[in-house]
């Protein structure tokens, strides 16, 4: 199915919101939205005065403090003490969740399910609503025996603490809970952030993880509610977490102590391409939201050196830096573990700046023409295409590994052919495009495959691709190359080169060549290959897509599914070993990203309302979604400056 077709000019951004409705009445709304439809906060409706005055104290003792936090600041403002402009949605109040999630502007690019009203729509809201029973069954378990700590150990109904102590399963949740309406949930979790001591942690806090959790969370849960309390708690969390930049470049650390400021580096001087990159997001929203500058300055002069050191020969940086010398300090090529969000967030920082950070830009496309030149390959009889790692000197010998964390890739290439503008004196061009187009399918193609092949239906973690027949330098599988061969061929207009076209899954089939091996043989309820499987299904509007997620969705509850016992324990779903077998076993982990990506992702594209636009949100890599602000002029002079948002980068490729 052809791409769609975008306009290369025009709003990109959903503007602060001016006309939504101020009433307060029940919604007639029918179909799924409306059970969304509630309004964050609640308040007695009094009308005689004495007996108002009598319940007024009767409550301030019986019910809990929720009641009576102060509901969103008519302006949209923050909380007390932050002096900055208007957050998201702008000088008037809001209604409904729906009527935020489905205001557009007047020129929006945004189009409805293009399966919108179709009889098979019935289908999917039924499944979309077993996702939502299933998202329930898991952070109940939780709930009942691992809250408020971090995670739940399903097999035996006990807790973990592995992420600061702070219930992150909690606050990774609540964007999922709104976008489901799980209001009660929803409630709870409140309460939850509303009695959080930040200042207390079980370690100290690692940069990373918590920023796209916890920040990437709270800054979400605003977003979807204007409950000024979530703006608070990001605001007090971004402010612990500012002194990982006081490096000698700025390069961040890799921990900090929140009480103290005193940070901490676990990997000696290094630090990772990952952690350098993956921070642009939720501090540029943060500075958006509070007005404070220097939450946007940290990060863009992280931007800068990326900008600065990004190879011209590969487009590409090394994966292990130098916290000290802000240099890189290896020279391997890899969109995995190590580096995977750092590429992600190009695209996405240019999205998420309406457009006017034209660096990230040219950053994210002379990455992607690099990535597409140098490190993905073809098998040799079944034709997968797929995404490897290797060096950027000497021979480039590929690993032919692929890693089930690189399967975010086809869905961020996909946002770029979507959503960039032709420009090819970036090196992205017609040609350009369509090229991009192949990789993104032919990818999620086989980041599904990897799924489908399996006894079981879930993916392995890693496997092991193999070469070619008498190619020592492992290089004969290069897709690029496959291509340009192609391209010499006859062929009809609408064929695809090889790496892109349909295959049969071997669903375990005994004695059939795979042309690859597990090599991490277990599924950790990871969402990565159902997050490419929501962006191509969303940006392409082809159902296949859908219906491969809903394949991956049954697979999980078959096999991860813990079932509640006589005792009363169990429940939750659980990380698999042995993904190739008939009933693999089950692992005493509940990982908070199963219910803050993997199902929200799920839960996206079996509805068939377009929840979450992917022209007005960006979502960071823990699956929380971001509004595309509409940047004030002086904060679109302050952060990119003209002379930044018009000079034309150097040609590549």
């Amino acid at each position: 199915m052809p791409w769609p077709n975008v306009a290369n000019d025009g709003p990109f951004y959903l503007p602060l919101t001016n006309n939504v409705r101020h009433s307060r009445k029940p919604s007639t709304t029918t179909g799924m939205m409306s059970s969304i439809i509630w309004s964050p906060t609640r308040r007695p409706l009094l009308v005689v005065f004495s007996v108002a005055m009598s319940c007024v104290l009767l409550i301030s003792v019986v019910y809990p403090p929720k009641l009576w936090l102060k509901p969103p600041h008519p302006s949209g403002r923050g909380p007390p003490g932050h002096p900055g402009p208007p957050p998201f949605f702008g000088d008037e109040d809001w209604d409904t969740f729906e009527d935020v999630m489905n205001h557009k502007p007047e020129h929006s690019t945004s189009q409805e399910s293009p399966f919108e009203g179709d009889p098979e729509e019935t289908l999917w809201t039924t499944r979309a609503e077993t996702v939502k029973a299933e998202f329930l069954y898991a952070y109940h378990a939780y709930e009942n025996h691992a809250m408020p700590s971090d995670e739940l150990q399903p097999l035996t109904s006990t807790s973990i603490n592995n992420y600061n102590g702070w219930g992150v399963s909690v606050i990774d949740s609540i964007d999922t809970m709104i976008l489901m309406g799980a209001k009660e949930e929803y409630d709870r979790a409140l309460q939850h952030v509303i009695n959080l001591d930040m200042r207390k942690a079980t370690t100290t806090l690692p940069f990373f993880e918590t920023t796209i959790r916890y920040l990437g969370g709270f800054l979400s849960a605003y977003a979807l509610t204007n409950e000024t309390i979530f703006l608070s708690k990001a605001d007090q969390l971004g402010q612990e977490l500012l002194p990982v930049f006081d490096t000698p470049l700025g390069v961040p650390i890799f921990s900090v102590h929140p009480s103290t400021g005193k940070t901490e580096n676990r990997w000696g001087k290094d630090t990772l391409l990952a952690e350098i990159g993956t921070c642009q997001l939720e501090f540029q929203q943060l500075a958006h939201y509070t007005g404070r500058p220097e939450y946007f300055e940290k990060v863009d002069r992280m931007t800068r050196l990326l900008r600065d050191t990004q190879s011209e020969d590969t487009g590409m940086w090394g994966t292990v830096w130098d916290t000290v010398t802000a240099k890189q300090k290896n020279d391997k090529l890899a969109v995995g573990g190590e580096a995977d969000s750092a590429y992600e967030y190009l695209i996405k920082s240019y999205l998420q700046s309406s457009r006017h950070d034209h660096r990230t830009q040219a950053m994210f496309v002379k990455a992607i023409n690099g990535i597409i030149n140098n490190l993905l390959y073809i098998s040799p009889t079944r034709n997968l295409l797929y995404v490897t790692d290797s060096s950027a000197t000497g021979t480039r010998q590929p690993s032919n590994k692929l890693e089930h964390l690189s399967c975010f890739l086809p869905g961020v290439i996909a946002l770029g052919v979507r959503y960039l503008p032709i420009n090819p004196n970036l090196g992205y061009d017609a040609e350009s495009k369509k090229l991009w187009g192949w990789a993104a399918e032919g990818l999620g193609r086989t980041c599904w495959i990897t799924y489908a092949d399996q006894v079981s239906g879930l993916g392995p973690d890693e496997v092991m691709f193999n070469a070619w027949p008498g190619d020592t330098s492992r290089r004969r599988g290069l897709w690029i190359s496959h291509v340009h061969k192609w391209q010499k061929t006859a062929h009809s207009a609408d064929a695809v080169p090889p790496g892109v076209r349909d295959g049969t899954p071997l669903h375990g089939m005994a004695g059939a060549v795979m042309d690859y091996h597990p090599r991490n043989n277990n599924y950790q309820l990871r969402p990565e290959t159902i997050e490419s499987l929501y962006v191509l299904f969303k940006t392409t509007g082809d159902p296949i897509w859908r219906d491969r997620a809903w394949e991956i969705f049954e697979a999980i509850r078959k096999h991860s599914k813990v079932e509640r016992n006589s005792a009363g324990t169990g429940g939750g779903y659980a990380n698999v070993m042995l993904v190739n077998t008939a009933k693999p076993a089950q692992t005493n982990s509940m990982p908070s990203w199963y219910l803050a990506e993997t199902l929200k992702y799920m839960y996206l594209i079996a509805s068939p309302k377009d929840l979450v636009p992917l022209d007005r949100w960006v979502f960071n890599t823990e699956a929380h979604p971001l509004p595309i602000p509409q940047w004030r002029a002086w904060e679109k002079e302050k952060y990119w400056p003209r002379t930044n948002r018009t000079k034309k980068p150097n040609k590549e490729n």
